[in-house]
């Protein structure tokens, strides 16, 4: 991005998507997320304002908001925020960056919740606490538990609680606890393999441990139902679901159901176990 010359508003958000597509699959929205944050102004604006002519002190922000971008930091994680179920969550490099296929997960559990009546929640690896606080925000009497073995993590979630009013509700622990009569375990664990770590490169801006779930991606659902026994277990999964998750389901008696998520990709697996037993192998 030449500094002797004049930009606007459309001709630095197209010359951004041309460079960012080399490393992005959302170019555009990226170039908008990030000129808007740094002119503290929303992309509404931006739209109707495509003639207007940047300082150069915006340039010079922008500049190295770009490049952080171009180089695998995550839009989020340069901006410091981001939207998840309408509402704005402080996020940091820390933490992964909350997916839409997350939302997804949030919103059959919720939905399945207000039918049951669930009230008592369990949230395993939370990260910075999207998934507690969006329950505890739209189930108001619920109460959450908020486990991770991140300290970091763990800080930014009291922090997010705090922003929409739920600390009172929301127990944060670092890892496992004893907790009984939970109605619902909820987790969008490390899930990938090993090997798809090495070959999924741009993922490497964000946390390995909240990524990488062991040799065979399973580690971490291993362990929630070694030490929980919900009503219900609501997992985010691997696509395709793998075969050996399955088997770790089939193998040890539990009843599961398989949703697709709005790109028709296997995303959300519904667990519980056969009979109302509480033993697993």
């Amino acid at each position: 991005m030449a500094s002797n010359r004049v930009w606007s508003v459309k001709s630095v958000l197209d010359w951004t998507t041309k460079y960012l597509s080399e490393v992005s699959g959302s170019p555009r929205a990226d170039a908008e997320i990030l000129l808007s944050h740094v002119m503290k102004r929303n992309r509404l604006w931006l739209y109707t304002n495509f003639d207007f002519v940047l300082p150069h002190d915006v340039l010079d922000k922008y500049r190295e908001a770009v490049k952080l971008r171009h180089d695998g930091t995550p839009v989020q994680h340069i901006t410091g925020e981001k939207y998840f179920m309408a509402l704005k969550f402080k996020i940091n490099d820390k933490v992964l960056v909350p997916r839409p296929e997350t939302e997804e997960l949030v919103e059959r559990l919720l939905m399945d919740a207000r039918v049951s009546g669930w009230k008592r929640f369990l949230d395993v690896g939370t990260g910075s606490g999207v998934i507690s606080i969006s329950i505890a925000k739209y189930i108001p009497d619920a109460e959450v538990w908020a486990i991770d073995v991140s300290e970091d993590a763990l800080n930014l979630t009291r922090e997010n609680a705090e922003r929409h009013g739920v600390s009172k509700r929301i127990h944060v622990h670092k890892g496992h606890i004893d907790l009984k009569n939970i109605d619902v375990v909820v987790s969008n664990p490390p899930y990938l393999t090993e090997e798809e770590w090495e070959i999924l490169k741009e993922l490497h801006g964000e946390p390995i441990k909240a990524l990488v779930g062991g040799e065979d991606g399973n580690d971490v659902y291993k362990e929630i139902l070694q030490k929980y026994s919900p009503k219900r277990f609501y997992f985010e999964i691997a696509h395709p679901f793998r075969k050996s998750l399955q088997r770790l389901f089939d193998e040890n008696g539990l009843e599961y159901e398989i949703f697709k998520d709005l790109s028709k990709k296997d995303r959300i697996a519904i667990v519980w176990r056969q009979n109302g037993t509480d033993t697993f192998s």
